[in-house]
């Protein structure tokens, strides 16, 4: 046999290279969009009823969409031929072929299909109705890297949400530029009442008690009451268990910088032979000693918690009741280089390298310092009305001591001897709520509801009267509606709330006979809320919200009067020649998209206009003021009008199957528009990156599972719009900006059967020396340097 060889492959010609580089340089046609509807109803073939929850899958996309409570159906293709399966519990599902070159409406019509099924009990979470406002959730792991951290520094992880600080203990969340008195917080529920007007006066909540944090952007006053004027925050406890048995969870953290120590434990439980019955008990240790700055401690910074809480619950399927109670007891270190004796002294404290007082490692907390005792009661029942609904009531009783401790001792012997506190406030406030949730009708669902509250805010006898004897009464009434049809909803609420404060002060004339003055105000505060929110596509979701709020001035920022906490307030009714203050009025404008239900990119714009008139503020002013208690800078409340102008941003993409990028950002813009200048404490622009790397595809025999690491940073840039001439009204200009590297590493070792979830974070890695605009005790010292964080979690569960 004879074998030929194989012919020469014959070159290319040179052109013909050149052209086929030629295409692959120019661009190719763009892919036609995957726009073309397919939509319709499904419905029961033989009484024509809508089937709503039915279950449609394109087989070759494996895009999958459910039914609206109408029995509507909607999906977006491209122009091809498809095969579409419809499936109902009850009904013998149905696939058919169908070619798509435009858009088209097809119906299908189910037939029952006999089955025998056996007998269940389901049991369902209560989920928050959906919102058109701008939102942002930590939970999960995310939650978990926070734990050991305040309430305030744990939120700072959501883009929009900074916080207002008073040394290394005290975090003051603040939204969008706003904080205190116009952001809400809810705790399981209930609207945290206290001394919450104070700046340094961190939120008295345990965040151990949380499995989720939610914030609300912008102003969400129709449902929350006038005062949530920034947004609110939604402190939500995991909902009592409802299946039998026993389970809970530990926590422990240890950090290296000021050696802080945290254990936490939850204990819960539904009896088998009493299944309506669910209950829960909490408990929180926290203690940490003073804070190493970089080449210093930071004297007197330490702080310690001790905290608990429980609840149970009785649900049948008509009515539920649920009781609940926690305590928070705290004690806060105050940095004593803000109590100086003189003005010498305090202009010698201010902006040097390092505090004049600086001390060796310790645990103890001298003066000065804040000791507080927060308590919740709560009662929330529901009854279903027969088919139209559900009625829902929460009665709450807060009770709220706060003691502050100045540096230096009573200048009233007895009270020195006994060492009783220079400040001492007793908050009281009982609220109520009546909500009726009525079920869809026409595609519209919504609620009514009424509110009450009733405050009595006293100072102990013999302390300085700093916030005067107070009463407030609120009385409300709210209703908000949601129209959702196909890819559209609609939302709008109304609320009319009227406040009655009467005010008692004591004081003394020139003469110095004592006299009592007594004040009343009375307001009516409306708000009203509209918003709309797009499916304009499978991944993108487009919203518009706006709000109208009027909020009625606190007391403090009337008459707050005297040293606090090493500054000096005054309140504007107490200024001489000040206009008194009048209601602020706000106008909130904000528009969000999101990408979201995408194998790689993923994320979420958020622009916002806040328009204030009347905005009521806290600045400080030269010249310092000396009292009896030593020198101190002077804080004022002063009322302009102001427009908050700013963006969210965050994403994610993915970039293998193991490796995911991240970035967060957001910037500010506030201008005080009687001025025309810029309003001062404002967060600075700031921006986060990270890079994370997963193993998830560990053999299930080893005994580290879900093994992640992830490297990234923050920035944030120096504060230049600050008011005109602000060196002659402020004591130091804005600190530098500042660039810090977080690295972190977590996973679940399997210890036989049991897992622990193990994580380290170190942040300030580099050990870099800064200092925070948004710190009131930016003047003394810098922030922390590197601390690295171990936290375990041990999830428990005692039933087979």
């Amino acid at each position: 046999m004879l074998f030929r060889a194989p012919a020469a492959p014959v070159a290319a010609p040179r052109w013909l290279w050149l052209l086929f580089l030629l295409g692959l340089a120019l661009p190719t046609q763009a892919q036609p969009a995957c726009t073309l509807t397919l939509s319709g109803l499904v419905t029961d073939h033989e009484s024509r009823t809508a089937l709503p929850g039915a279950t449609l899958v394109v087989l070759e996309t494996q895009q999958a969409v459910q039914t609206d409570l109408d029995g509507h159906y909607h999906l977006s293709l491209c122009a091809g031929t498809y095969r579409v399966q419809v499936s109902f519990v009850g009904y013998a599902p149905e696939t058919i072929e169908l070619r798509l070159n435009s858009a088209t409406v097809r119906d299908f019509r189910l037939h029952p299909h006999a089955v025998l099924l056996r007998g269940a009990l389901v049991r369902g979470e209560r989920v928050a109705p959906p919102t058109t406002q701008a939102t942002a959730t930590l939970s999960g792991q995310a939650l978990q890297t926070t734990r050991g951290q305040a309430l305030g520094e744990a939120l700072q992880r959501l883009s929009g949400v900074t916080a207002i600080q008073t040394g290394p203990g005290i975090f003051k969340p603040m939204i969008h530029g706003l904080h205190s008195n116009r952001v809400t917080i809810l705790n399981n529920g209930v609207r945290q009442e206290g001394q919450q007007w104070g700046v340094e006066h961190g939120p008295e909540i345990d965040p151990f008690l949380a499995s989720r944090l939610t914030v609300v952007k912008g102003a969400a006053s129709v449902r929350y009451g006038s005062d949530a004027v920034g947004g609110v925050v939604l402190v939500e406890p995991q909902p009592l268990r409802d299946s039998a048995g026993v389970g809970g969870e530990l926590n422990a953290v240890g950090m290296s910088n000021n050696g802080l120590g945290a254990a936490s434990g939850t204990l819960e439980g539904n009896l088998r032979r009493l299944p309506a019955l669910s209950w829960r008990v909490q408990g929180t240790l926290r203690k940490a000693g003073t804070m190493r700055a970089p080449g210093y401690y930071l004297k007197n910074s330490a702080f310690e918690e001790r905290n608990f809480s429980g609840a149970a619950g009785w649900q049948r399927e008509a009515y539920s009741v649920e009781a609940f109670y926690s305590q928070f007891n705290t004690r806060i270190g105050i940095l004593p280089a803000a109590h100086a004796g003189n003005q010498a002294d305090l202009l010698r404290a201010v902006g040097r390298p390092r505090p004049l007082e600086t001390t060796d490692f310790s645990y103890a907390i001298e003066r000065a310092y804040q000791q507080v005792r927060h308590e919740v009661g709560k009662l929330t029942a529901s009854l279903r009305t027969g088919t139209a609904g559900r009625l829902r009531l929460t009665l709450s009783q807060q009770a709220d001591y706060r003691d502050e401790y100045d540096k230096f001792r009573p200048r009233n012997d007895n009270r020195a001897t006994a060492g009783k506190p220079e400040l001492s406030y007793i908050n009281r406030t009982s609220t109520g709520e009546l909500l009726w949730e009525h079920k869809a009708w026409q595609q519209f669902t919504g609620s009514f509801g009424l509110a009450g509250t009733y405050q009595a805010n006293r100072y102990a006898a013999g302390s300085r009267q700093f916030i005067p004897f107070y009463t407030n009464k609120i009385g409300g009434a709210f209703l908000i509606e949601r129209w959702q049809h196909g890819r559209w909803l609609l939302e709008g609420g109304l609320r009319l709330d009227y406040r009655d404060l009467a005010v008692r002060r004591g004081d003394r004339d020139s003469t110095g006979v004592f006299f009592v003055d007594r004040s009343r105000f009375r307001y009516l505060t409306p708000a009203a809320s509209l918003g709309a929110t797009l499916e304009a596509s499978p991944h993108l979701t487009l919203s518009l919200h706006s709000g109208l709020t009027r909020r009625a001035p606190a007391a403090n920022e009337r008459f707050s009067d005297g040293v606090h906490n090493g500054m000096y307030e005054l309140g504007n009714d107490l200024v001489p020649g000040a206009a008194p203050l009048t209601p602020e009025t706000a106008l909130n404008l904000g528009a969000t998209a999101t990408w979201h239900s995408n194998p790689r990119f993923n994320g979420e714009l958020t622009v916002y206009q806040n328009r204030i008139r009347g905005f009521i503020y806290q600045v400080p002013l030269l010249p310092l003021v000396q009292t009896i208690r030593g020198t101190h800078i002077s804080w004022q409340f002063l009322q302009t009008d102001a427009t908050f102008r700013g963006l969210d941003l965050s994403a994610t993409y993915l970039l293998t199957p193991q490796w995911q990028l991240a970035l967060k950002g957001s910037a500010v813009r506030t201008r005080d528009t009687r001025a025309d200048e810029w309003q001062v404490l404002m967060p600075a622009d700031r921006a986060e990156a990270s890079l994370r790397r997963n193993w998830s595809g560990t053999a299930p025999t080893s005994r580290l599972t879900a093994f992640y690491a992830q490297v990234g940073g923050v920035a944030v840039a120096r504060q230049t719009r600050v008011p005109d001439n602000y060196e002659a009204r402020d004591l130091l200009a804005p600190p530098a900006g500042y660039a810090l590297l977080n690295l972190e590493l977590g996973g679940t070792v399997h210890w036989g059967r049991q897992p622990l979830e193990i994580g380290v974070m170190a942040t300030n890695l580099l050990n870099h020396r800064y200092r925070d605009y948004l710190n009131r005790y930016r003047y003394f010292t810098d922030e922390m340097g590197r601390n690295v964080t171990l936290r375990v979690r041990v999830p428990l569960n005692f039933s087979h």
